[in-house]
């Protein structure tokens, strides 16, 4: 009998990507989510406003079979009931997140399935007592805390003056405590770059248990026309605009590299921390934009020199794929992806994680030698065709079919 396996997640996470991935070859059992549209939804959806439609029609995946999803209806409603009397999101998807947790394990014990994981959504059914022995796979998609804990206190002391940047880690408390130690009770690990792999084995993961397996990216059905590398110096940031994407140094460095009269960042940020937006206010030739919809973003990614995106902790970086896909160069970090796709001849420049001086002098290099590499952009593009959700999804299965016969 194929073995099946039990998702469970909040949110559109990576796009459906992993019980996408099981569902191709026979081998998922349930999805637990909380809100998906089911095909009687696709009529109604056609009668609502645009946005709505868009929202409905974007949580859905047709390679996954309808009567494979479940959605827990009411911690959706909770949910959404919390965000309107103003609790904190974090503190929300804290309590929340171990309600999937927990139907998982429900389910799993129901069907006898095994179970593949997110982190935050592993503890309480990695943990509960079970009539079978079910395989425990885990995807941890972002660092452990403790190594993001050390780097971004590291950087607050460098850079005081940014105040709520800093207010802790991205997960909730509540969520942390659990969720950090879901690891030693998995039979298999998948991370999504080195960087997260190194996070755990510092905590004692077991190396033979830790693969990694690159995010991948849906490239543009017709390649992109290239624009000529030449004329303004363009750099792009896409992200939020806090402490740990790195947007504080990126400021700095940008305020004091001598660069050519007419370049321009431009930073995409939906949120903007008020220590950070300061800065964004007292730096010259910067532009921000917020709300820019997915072909405004992709002019963009064709349009700039080269995405920046400075980050201090990462557990893979999904728009640097996104940027590359569109022919667009790119400029990082270690602790991200970025060391798993490619090298400076992909279009992938790296500068050390907080180093301001370091990253002037990139800038600085970058906007004098960019426009004599045009085909740096073509290079770029074929970065990413290597690193699509297809190969993604095949590596994943591969690694569990070796792991766990």
């Amino acid at each position: 009998m194929m073995d099946r396996y039990i998702c469970a997640f909040r949110g559109r996470r990576d796009g459906y990507q992993v019980p996408l991935a099981l569902a191709e070859a026979d081998m998922l059992e349930t999805l637990i989510t909380d809100a998906y549209t089911q095909p009687w939804m696709r009529g109604l959806a056609q009668l609502a406003p645009d946005r709505l439609r868009e929202k409905m029609e974007f949580r859905s995946e047709p390679g996954i079979l309808s009567e494979r999803v479940k959605c827990l209806w009411a911690t959706t409603a909770l949910e959404h009931f919390r965000h309107r009397l103003g609790y904190a999101p974090m503190d929300t998807y804290g309590k929340l997140d171990r309600c999937y947790a927990r139907a998982a394990g429900r389910r799993a014990a129901q069907t006898r399935s095994h179970l593949f994981l997110y982190s935050p959504y592993a503890w309480d059914a990695f943990t509960r007592s079970y009539g079978h022995r079910p395989k425990k796979v885990l995807f941890q998609y972002h660092p452990h805390p403790a190594l993001e804990r050390h780097i971004l206190g590291h950087d607050r002391v460098c850079h005081p003056d940014i105040g709520e940047s800093f207010s802790g880690s991205v997960f909730g408390q509540a969520a942390e405590s659990l969720e950090h130690e879901a690891w030693k009770y998995a039979d298999l690990i998948f991370c999504a770059s080195s960087f997260t792999r190194r996070s755990l084995l510092e905590v004692g993961a077991d190396e033979r248990k830790c693969r990694v397996v690159p995010y991948g990216v849906e490239l543009p059905p017709v390649a992109p026309a290239l624009p000529p590398m030449g004329g303004s110096f363009k750099v792009l940031f896409v992200g939020s605009g806090g402490q740990r994407k790195g947007l504080h140094h990126l400021l700095h460095a940008w305020a004091h590299a001598t660069l050519p009269a007419n370049s321009r960042l431009t930073l995409v940020c939906r949120v903007v921390d008020r220590g950070i937006a300061a800065l964004v206010a007292s730096t010259p030739r910067v532009e921000l934009l917020s709300g820019v919809s997915p072909d405004a973003l992709v002019t963009l990614y064709r349009s700039s020199s080269i995405l920046a995106l400075p980050s201090l902790v990462e557990g893979f970086g999904q728009v640097y794929l996104e940027a590359l896909a569109q022919g667009c160069p790119v400029l990082g970090t270690a602790n991200t992806g970025l060391p798993d796709l490619g090298r400076e001849a992909d279009g992938i420049f790296l500068v050390t994680p907080g180093n301001v001086d370091e990253l002037i002098l990139r800038l600085e290099t970058l906007a004098r030698d960019l426009p004599a590499q045009p085909e740096l952009r073509a290079c770029a593009r074929a970065c990413a065709s290597r690193f699509t959700w297809a190969v993604f999804r095949a590596k994943l299965r591969s690694e569990m079919q070796a792991a766990l016969p």
